[in-house]
């Protein structure tokens, strides 16, 4: 569904999402239903309606207040922020460049909470300041500071899609010095929290109530499997930021030689395995001198491949997209996804080539790091198409590291 734009601040523009209305509706509907229960002999239907709609309306006024401050905050600690779209209690960020210091991330991780519980403190004090709390808009007042107040400690909770989350690894991360011992140490809290909830969900599920009990082990259980994701992720992460070129294994360069001509070329690539790959390496006395293009013959008529020698057409070896075995991985996903192919040349220090890479082969590198091993048909399908197996997206992991600072 669209969003769509209600205002823009420093060239960022905030959008709603359409379910931000459903949550209001929601919200209005369930509150409504409260004072008719609690309140029935005070309020009628109308009023309660009332009181239901703007109770919604200034409490998700007030988290958007509070995302404008904190948007200013993320901001002044080197965040660039794309733009932000409201969904349901909380907003979207597309970030193009995180904050690169643990003191900066907890000044971001403080501000919505904060705000939060400024907000109840002053409401909250307002409507007890009142002479008469049956007022409708002391009523609202009060409700929208207990939400706010309430919202500040949801906030706080130590998960990691939570402000509590970021405030708790970037403290571990600010006095440990390390920002993966934040990370880890999150995750841990996570999974241990979503254990928790799944258990106790499983006991409330056959021994109290279904329906919480349902909900509880379903977000349990969505918990624990976010927690092993974020392991994986994390260990991805590792393989492409430590890993060198070296430890693939490379596809072997087909070889011709210098002197051969047109014929001989034609036979090669007759009897060639992978149809996508079509560059050949020139060789002359055990030397590597260049490369051709199968596409040459076609520059030559037949009648003369007899007489048309392939090291006359060669290209030099520096002009093939190439990598040295020492390079890091995340630095040579990078470079093949430069490339219009998908394929890179390896060289060694003293620039001899040794091999060719592709998506596939790192692909079934990190997976064979993280334990995973595929059948050999599959494999063989995948390097025919050159893709990263399974789905994963290498690159666009390297483009979250770069923009968090980790590369």
């Amino acid at each position: 569904m669209r969003s769509w734009q209600i205002f823009k601040i420093w060239g960022i523009p905030f959008k709603i999402h359409p379910y931000w209305f459903a949550i209001l509706f929601l919200f209005s509907w369930s509150i409504s239903n409260q004072v008719n229960l609690t309140s029935g002999d005070i309020y009628d239907t109308k009023d309660a309606w009332i009181i239901g709609f703007l109770t919604s309306f200034f409490l998700l006024s007030s988290i958007i207040s509070h995302e404008v401050l904190h948007t200013f905050v993320s901001l002044n600690q080197g965040v660039k922020i794309k733009k932000i779209t409201f969904y349901f209690l909380g907003a979207i960020l597309q970030i193009d460049k995180y904050c690169q210091t643990a003191l900066g991330n907890i000044k971001i991780a403080i501000v919505r909470p904060l705000l939060c519980f400024i907000t109840a403190l002053i409401l909250i004090l307002i409507s007890n300041s009142s002479p008469s709390q049956e007022l409708i808009s002391i009523n609202i007042i009060s409700r929208v500071g207990i939400l706010n107040l309430l919202l500040g400690f949801l906030n706080l909770i130590p998960i990691g899609s939570l402000d509590g989350g970021y405030l708790l690894k970037s403290i571990i991360w600010h006095f440990s010095g390390s920002k993966n011992k934040g990370r880890n140490f999150l995750n841990k809290v996570n999974l241990s929290l979503s254990f928790l909830v799944l258990i106790f969900g499983i006991i409330c599920f056959f021994r109290f109530n279904f329906y919480y009990g349902f909900i509880l082990s379903f977000l349990g259980l969505f918990g624990v499997n976010s927690s092993k994701s974020e392991s994986q992720f994390f260990k991805i992460e590792n393989i492409l930021k430590f890993s060198k070129v070296s430890e693939l294994k490379l596809k072997p360069l087909r070889k011709i030689e210098f002197d051969s001509n047109f014929s001989e070329f034609n036979r090669l690539i007759k009897n060639k395995k992978d149809v996508a790959d079509k560059y050949f390496f020139v060789a002359n006395n055990g030397r590597w001198t260049g490369f051709v293009d199968e596409n040459i013959l076609k520059n030559v008529s037949i009648k003369k491949w007899e007489r048309n020698f392939v090291g006359d057409f060669k290209k030099p070896i520096n002009s093939f997209a190439s990598v040295y075995g020492n390079d890091k991985l995340w630095k040579t996903i990078e470079r093949i996804e430069e490339t219009s192919e998908g394929f890179i040349l390896v060289l060694n220090a003293a620039d001899i080539p040794l091999g060719i890479i592709d998506r596939s082969r790192i692909g079934h590198f990190v997976l064979n790091k993280l334990g995973f091993n595929l059948p050999s048909d599959i494999v063989n399908k995948l390097n025919n198409k050159n893709q990263y197996p399974l789905g994963i997206e290498l690159q666009r992991i390297v483009n979250v590291m770069k923009q968090k600072g980790d590369l």
